[in-house]
């Protein structure tokens, strides 16, 4: 596999398939029968194991697949699943995202060889599922330090009830809890908005069905007789979010928000992970990402399992950027105070926007993972390597939940000089605080400056017009895509503006940043 094809995810299904119809020789398929026999009928993960990846350079986050088996059943059906999964983590090997993360990275003719590694699921079976009651990813710094009282070098930890997957992934309409190691109890969110902002499905794997579920979390904790229910979850009670008295919620018909709030301030749990990843820093010379899941013993001692640890990809000099001054209004394409990373960006020549309140209206799941497929041959196209491009549209890129952002991976956005998710929360269009995710790695690792824009917010500078009224390249770059002209708008802007380019200026540290024209 050293030498890697440029080729889509159309093509790449094919590829998939052609690898499930695999085979593995007999030496090989007795091994797999014995490994499947220590571990009984405990679920199982088969994961990736490269030469090249969680390596100082380069982490490959969520780019080779990892497969869940709930391993339920006979003999010959356990096998057959953990055949499948297995024949699934090789062919991620020449997923156009892997392929593209190669590429960039120099990696295109390294020698990438694929084993795999095979885990227990750390968890427990609770009402026909199986999942572990805290799960997540730390980091030993924090990129994301949204109040001046937080030490970004004491790290981050974002956290999910069940599986991890939930916390690593872009899902929709959901948040896990960010928590900050030197200030725990300090949230990015205020008020109502806390109930707002949190975790409303769960991934779990479905014992009786044999497979990897998301599930609403209200459908899991009915009943409120879940161990330990009160370490992760608060009681709303009209405009409020209230603990509970004890360790009981005496309403079985509780209107439940997962806050994790008691555990927080009554386990050691944020101790315990602040003090691995001191440890693991020190060990590694270097920061470091890391995936865990938890549980809480009498007590309050909390038990952290972890699951995974690799370097961690950090931005370039962290240096303040000073924003201009005196830019003319008429050339402020748009402000942004919101979830950004930093750098300076001059002379881009082109922006490929997406109209959020059009996005919404696309008729029809087919058409919004075709405007993907788009926004991909527009990320490869020669004048745009070389003039660069800044993408804007609604937020969540990358989102598993098409309707709440564009359908996009890596292979799609690699070349982009800038991200700007564009938020009209009536569309239902709210970027994530994405830190954490593969997602956001893919931005960090590519140095491409993540904005969030909030157009309607007041005092928001938002050229809404420009984006709108600028003649449209579309075609021009990908012939035949007339019929996506009215959601994709692409500006060549020295053309549009007569000879002025796009330039970005933002500040991470005073959480500031302006697109203007030059």
């Amino acid at each position: 596999m050293s030498r890697n094809s440029q080729f889509g995810h159309r093509e790449f299904e094919e590829v998939e398939k052609r690898f499930l119809r695999g085979t593995f020789p007999t030496p090989t398929m007795e091994q797999f029968r014995d490994m499947l026999d220590y571990f009984g009928q405990a679920p199982i993960i088969v994961r990736s194991s490269s030469f090249l990846e969680d390596s100082f350079e380069n982490a490959f986050a969520g780019k080779y697949r990892s497969e869940f088996c709930p391993n339920q059943g006979g003999p010959e059906e356990r096998l057959e699943a953990f055949l499948h999964a297995v024949r699934l983590v090789y062919a991620s090997a020449l997923n156009p995202d892997a392929l593209s993360y190669r590429r960039r990275r120099g990696l295109s003719e390294s020698d990438e060889q694929m084993a795999i590694l095979v885990q227990r699921v750390s968890g427990m079976p609770y009402k026909g599922y199986f999942f572990p009651g805290l799960a997540g990813v730390a980091f030993s710094r924090n990129l994301y330090a949204w109040n001046s009282r937080i030490d970004p070098k004491k790290g981050m930890i974002r956290l999910v009830f069940g599986l991890g997957t939930h916390a690593v992934n872009r899902v929709g309409g959901d948040y896990p809890r960010m928590i900050a190691v030197s200030h725990p109890e300090l949230r990015p969110e205020m008020g109502l908005r806390v109930a707002k902002y949190s975790q409303r499905m769960m991934d779990v794997l479905d014992l009786a069905a044999n497979e990897l579920v998301t599930v609403p979390v209200s459908d899991v904790l009915t009943g409120c007789t879940y161990p330990q229910l009160h370490y992760v979850a608060s009681v709303r009670d009209g405009d409020y979010v209230r603990e509970t008295v004890g360790s009981l919620i005496q309403n079985p018909s509780s209107d439940l928000v997962l806050t994790f709030n008691k555990l927080i301030q009554s386990t050691d749990l944020v101790r315990t992970l602040g003090d691995l990843l001191t440890r693991l820093e020190r060990a590694y010379g270097h920061p470091v990402d890391t995936e865990f899941t938890a549980s809480v013993e009498p007590g309050g001692h909390a038990r952290v399992n972890l699951l995974q640890c690799r370097p961690m990809w950090l931005p370039g000099a962290s240096r303040t950027v000073t924003l201009p001054e005196h830019v003319p209004a008429e050339r402020v394409l748009f402000r942004s105070s919101r979830l950004i990373s930093g750098g300076v960006l001059h002379n881009i020549r082109y922006i490929l926007y997406i109209d959020p309140r059009r996005y919404a209206a696309v008729p029809g799941l087919e058409t919004k993972r075709m405007l993907g497929r788009i926004v991909g041959r527009i990320n490869r196209h020669p004048n745009v390597l070389e003039g660069k491009v800044l993408m804007m549209g609604p937020g969540r890129w990358g989102s598993s939940n098409i309707d709440l952002g564009v359908n996009v991976g890596y292979a799609d956005i690699d070349n982009a000089a800038a991200l700007a998710e564009v938020a009209h929360e009536e569309a239902g269009h709210v970027p994530e605080v994405s830190y954490g995710t593969h997602f956001f790695q893919d931005l960090v690792e590519g140095q491409i400056i993540y904005l969030a824009v909030y157009p309607d917010e007041p005092g928001v500078q938002f050229n809404a017009s420009f984006f709108e009224t600028a003649p449209n390249v579309l075609t021009h770059l990908v012939p035949g895509s007339q019929a996506f002209g009215d959601f994709v708008h692409v500006i060549d802007v020295p053309q549009a503006t007569r000879g002025l380019h796009v330039h970005v200026a933002a500040d991470a540290q005073n959480q500031s940043a302006v697109c203007y024209l030059e």
